[in-house]
């Protein structure tokens, strides 16, 4: 229970320290946090389109990159 508890306090302290690092840097430099923004978004729209594509077509041709000892499963 104490490290549920932990835990949670912990996530509160990261988001308000996120908060407040975006809120300066919106502050400081508008520009260069639009342009982050605009980076993420970016991104997460071609994560999105990925994730959108593998659903449509799960058995497509290209297979997923790893090393041959890494001992994972494919």
């Amino acid at each position: 229970m104490r490290k549920r508890a932990d835990k949670g306090v912990l996530s509160q302290a990261k988001a308000a320290a996120t908060a407040k690092a975006l809120s300066k840097l919106v502050r400081k430099h508008p520009l260069i946090a639009a342009e982050v923004a605009l980076a993420g978004t970016a991104r997460g729209i071609a994560v999105a389109a990925e994730e959108v594509k593998q659903r449509i077509l799960p058995h497509h041709d290209v297979e997923e990159i790893g090393d041959d000892g890494s001992g994972e499963i494919r």
